[in-house]
């Protein structure tokens, strides 16, 4: 691997660190930017890369390409037509580079696929699953950190500072590190798969502490479907070492049954009660109680977009600033297809979808674990949000989206 893929690899693994860093500080009231300088340091490094590089002829740089000279027109036209002043722009532009970076990371990855290995993508993603699990796990082993919601006793981010953001990263984290842990079982060496499987359920543990719904039923379902393919669908696997991973599955959920049994429960209780408390609150609606009101802030949203403005700002979009002034509950969806209509109007729906509809269609194709990782994400992201537009989900959006730009035979699973 060259020296500059190499600086890559751990500029972009140490993301998890820097947002922990970052949410400490925030928590401390300490005025330090350290997550802006960390992603503009990465964007810098990334715009340097690429036009170093140079622009191969072909329809992904005219996607890339088009969806940043769309964003950047668009951030032009809303200034000039929203009369928006220096403070509003310098919040669009702070979303916007956000908005940037999952298109920027793959193709500065495309542009070097060729120096790039399975290898290096899978100890990247291993370093970022170990970080993220390390940042949760050791804050709250030492009673420090802070809870998922403010308030109430639910949940325990650390010092993440957005709950779905680190939400998406422990299921982004715990998808990768259960395929891997299953994958390698009957080829790696024991201390190797007792590593791999401790992280696993460290990621699970994660998934527990920051008590979202979400995150909580995709653990669940996760290693439930992970132990049905490993059982009844790789075939490859000796009868052996089936028998003896049924024998550790059984003995780590006969100890969580006994012995974790009441840490499962103090850890869930929060989340329960605060789960009653917004069903009562609803009046039993589902539809909200399932969205977390997502429903009421859509239907505000479309009457803002609709009843306001000219055909231009619907055309371009509203912006972020704007929205967050005068729309009331309509601010932020936290569906990103629809928060991109909101503020980028229908050329930002137009050409995010159309790079979107490239990635899925080389997700498609390649049929790797980075694929599953990609429509898991995209998913997440149009019914819960915040994958877009996070600084951390978009980093690590735009981690995959690259892994599925190599060459085929590097993605090749291991026997």
């Amino acid at each position: 691997m060259l020296k500059e893929t190499k600086l890559f690899v751990r500029l972009f693994a140490i993301f998890p660190i820097i947002d922990t860093l970052n949410g400490f500080a925030l928590s401390a009231g300490i005025n330090l930017p350290i997550g802006v300088a960390y992603r503009l340091f990465c964007i810098f490094f990334l715009i340097a890369g690429i036009f170093k590089k140079g622009f191969p002829k072909n329809i992904y740089t005219v996607l890339t390409a088009s969806f940043i000279f769309s964003g950047i027109l668009t951030l032009l036209i809303q200034t000039i037509t929203l009369q928006n002043g220096f403070g509003a722009l310098g919040n669009d532009l702070s979303n916007m580079v956000k908005f940037f970076l999952w298109v920027l990371i793959p193709y500065y990855i495309y542009q070097r696929r060729d120096a790039f290995t399975e290898a290096d993508f899978s100890r990247l993603f291993l370093t970022i699953s170990a970080l993220f699990t390390i940042c949760l796990l050791v804050p709250y082993l030492l009673g420090i950190g802070n809870q998922t919601y403010a308030g109430s006793d639910a949940g325990y981010k650390a010092f993440f500072f957005a709950n779905n953001d680190t939400t998406i990263g422990f299921i982004a984290a715990a998808t990768y590190t259960g395929w891997y842990l299953f994958h390698q079982t009957s080829s790696a060496k024991q201390a190797r798969r007792l590593l791999t499987a401790l992280l696993y359920i460290g990621n699970l543990v994660g998934l527990l502490l920051l008590g979202t719904k979400t995150g909580i039923i995709y653990g669940v379902v996760l290693t439930i479907v992970l132990l049905i393919r490993f059982f009844f669908f790789q075939k490859r696997v000796p009868l052996l070492v089936k028998w003896s991973t049924g024998s550790a599955v059984i003995a780590v959920a006969l100890f969580a049954i006994f012995k974790g049994r009441s840490f499962i429960l103090d850890t869930l209780s929060g989340s329960i009660q605060r789960l009653t408390y917004f069903y009562n609150l609803y009046n039993g609606d589902l539809i909200r109680f399932i969205t977390s009101s997502r429903s009421q802030f859509l239907d505000s949203a479309f009457q803002s977009f609709t009843g306001t403005g000219h055909l231009v700002n619907q055309i371009f979009g509203f912006g972020f600033s704007l929205r967050v002034a005068n729309w009331g509950l309509g601010d932020l969806v936290e569906m990103d297809f629809f928060d991109v209509l909101f503020s980028l109007g229908f050329i930002g729906v137009l050409v995010t979808s159309a790079v979107l509809l490239y990635f899925f269609i080389k997700a498609c194709q390649k049929r790797s674990i980075y694929s599953v990782m990609f429509i898991v994400l995209l998913f997440y992201g149009a019914f819960a949000g915040h994958v877009l537009f996070s600084a951390l989900s978009s980093t690590l959006f735009g981690l995959i989206c690259g892994a599925l730009l190599l060459k085929k035979e590097s993605l090749r699973e291991p026997k």
